[in-house]
């Protein structure tokens, strides 16, 4: 489970560092649309996209393909998370409590982050993708309160 955990908070770090560059070419896009003058550049900086790509497809294949031995079936690797791969009763019931932990928290995160967002006009020069970093702790906060939970009832 830890390793699941470490994998999925790995993968959220390296989507957002993807994000970061895609929002950067979006910012230098808007600059040629708002002066078309001939001499515009838009660069992409390709490694966070390349390392989430790469990396990302490696970890999601061998996850698919340890739950393709579990499940037997293709469909049920792919769309079951790895999480939910219970073996027993007892294991059902806490990842019901995992996931109802998990939820819960949620309510609370979403008016934290919501307010957090009231702080991007003052922080925006120097932080432009500060709405990014937030959207990717909602996941990121999730994740911790399933695997907290998931901890203390196993």
């Amino acid at each position: 489970m830890v390793q699941k955990f470490l994998l999925s908070v790995g993968i959220l770090v390296l989507f957002g560092w993807a994000m970061i560059a895609f929002y950067h070419v979006q910012m230098d896009f808007a600059e040629v649309i708002k002066n078309p003058e001939p001499s515009w550049t838009v660069t992409l900086n390709a490694t966070p996209v390349a390392a989430a790509l790469v990396i990302g497809g490696i970890i999601t294949v061998i996850l698919i393909m340890k739950s393709k031995k579990k499940h037997k079936s293709l469909a049920k690797a792919f769309f079951l998370p790895p999480n939910f791969e219970e073996s027993d009763e007892r294991e059902r019931e806490i990842t019901a409590k995992a996931c109802r932990a998990s939820f819960v928290t949620m309510w609370y995160a979403f008016p934290v982050i919501t307010a957090l967002l009231l702080i991007y006009p003052f922080i925006s020069e120097k932080l432009p993708y500060y709405p990014i970093i937030l959207i990717l702790l909602l996941p990121l906060i999730q994740s911790f309160a399933y695997f907290l939970s998931w901890k203390k009832h196993y």
